[in-house]
């Protein structure tokens, strides 16, 4: 508890002789817009694989016919307002906590790509660790409603999204900025030179990508991009970023939605993202386009939706080392459905429980499935898909999720998230047959000075 127990004593510094208090809201000012939060994250994560396939257990390198690891994480987040004048100055800092509360040597995966929430000992390759932890933080400064900070930092950009699908958040060392001068429209770049994995605790980690793995030779990723609403009916992304030695990949998005009653409304859109090798190409020759279009479907409190999704080239549609919410329609909970030439149809259903009197309540059914898998002629970093030249699979997914909305455990929210995923064709020789489970239990605590 070492590292949340320092969290609490910089704020304690920053701040002395001042009160915490919820939901209180202060504008201009260093302390007056401070705020703390405190986050509660409870994780069970279990994968049964089926059908002969299995993992391999970094530490023994004996065959694991399941995974399944449980732990729970604190999380504290300090982001101070901003000094007075035409230039402000600010700081925000973070303390991040995890322990093991149950998860063998058997049954545990290493805690860094896809596999698990519970690092290991060494270099991951150990027996897992009971705790772990880290902090760090940023310094910012806004001027003219643009806010730039230099430190451990979060991107939100299509092509680099902080990752935090796991029990603790991804960071990334660099710089960032955003500019919203402009109604409706969002600026946004940076550049990063080190990644500090969710399970991590370091903060100089090399970059690379999900894929292709860490690449020593990747010292930076740049990117730039802009978010647009034109309107209540459409929206727009342009994004751009350069992977060192690795690629440049652009995104763009259009979207449009329509309310046709009060109760019915419709939606689509198009989400492309062109990836090309550059440099000394550390994963050999890039050539991928990959794009995604959806319709979705709005009555009452149901929602039904359809989405098509093709990779176009002999890689993977790939990205940064360990972030996630990329952009694409039938990214899924087990697999991204990104793989060589690969193209996956979706449906999905969710109902909002609001209509029978529950609300915050809600469930999800989806039915993914992908073919056409081909990486005979996949080079450089990506050569582990040549074995597959007629691949298939599909996966389905039930998820639950419940947001207490009032009393004492307001905000607690619930999360249960099952996936099933088979393969076909001969792309067993790459993915799995696997059962998945998440439980995730969320109790956030947002404290304001008074």
């Amino acid at each position: 508890m070492r590292k949340v127990a320092a969290l609490s004593a910089l704020c304690a510094v920053i701040t002395p002789g001042y009160s915490w208090a919820a939901d209180e809201k202060h504008e201009n000012g260093f302390i007056e817009d401070s705020h703390l939060n405190i986050l509660n994250r409870d994780f069970y994560f279990s994968q049964d694989f089926r059908n002969g396939s299995s993992a391999v257990n970094p530490h023994t390198g004996a065959r694991q016919s399941r995974r399944a690891e449980w732990a729970h994480a604190v999380i504290g987040r300090f982001e101070s307002g901003f000094t007075q004048g035409t230039v402000g100055f600010g700081v925000d800092a973070y303390g991040q906590f995890g322990v093991k509360l149950d998860g063998g040597d058997g049954v545990v995966g290493n805690g860094v790509g896809g596999p698990g929430l519970i690092p290991r000992k060494g270099d991951n390759n150990g027996e897992p660790k009971d705790q772990w932890g880290k902090a760090g933080g940023a310094v910012k400064v806004r001027a003219f409603d643009t806010v730039v900070k230099y430190g451990d930092v979060s991107p939100t950009s299509p092509v680099v999204h902080a990752g935090d699908i796991r029990l603790l958040p991804q960071t990334l060392t660099g710089l960032i900025f955003d500019n919203t001068s402009i109604e409706g429209l969002k600026i946004e770049g940076g550049k990063l030179t080190a990644s500090s994995d969710r399970s991590g605790v370091n903060h100089s980690g090399d970059l690379g990508t999900v894929y292709g793995g860490r690449l020593s030779g990747a010292d930076n990723v740049q990117y730039i991009g802009a978010d647009y609403r034109f309107n209540d009916n459409w929206s727009f992304k342009l994004h751009t970023s350069r992977l060192d030695n690795v690629w440049n990949q652009s995104f763009a998005r259009v979207d449009f939605q329509q309310k046709l009653t009060d109760t019915i409304g419709w939606d689509t859109g198009l989400n492309y993202y062109r990836t090309r090798d550059t440099g000394s190409a550390l994963l050999g020759k890039i050539d991928n386009d990959s794009w995604s279009t959806h319709l979705g479907l709005n009555v009452g409190f149901n929602r039904f939706l359809v989405a098509y999704e093709q990779v176009r080239g002999d890689s993977p549609f790939d990205y940064v080392w360990n972030t996630y919410d990329l952009e694409l329609d039938n990214a899924s909970q087990w697999s991204d459905f990104n793989n060589p030439n690969e193209r996956s149809w979706q449906a999905s259903y969710t109902y909002n429980f609001a209509g029978l009197g529950f609300p915050g309540l809600s469930l999800t059914g989806r039915y993914l499935r992908g073919d056409n898998i081909d990486g005979t002629r996949a080079t450089g970093g990506y050569t582990a898909f040549n074995s597959v030249s007629d691949g298939k699979h599909w996966e389905r997914n039930i998820w639950a999720s419940y947001i207490v909305q009032s009393g004492p455990a307001k905000d607690l929210k619930l999360n249960v998230l099952q996936a099933t995923h088979r393969v076909g064709g001969d792309f067993g020789n790459y993915e799995s047959n696997v059962d998945e489970l998440r439980v995730i239990v969320e109790y956030p605590l947002d404290l304001r000075m008074l």
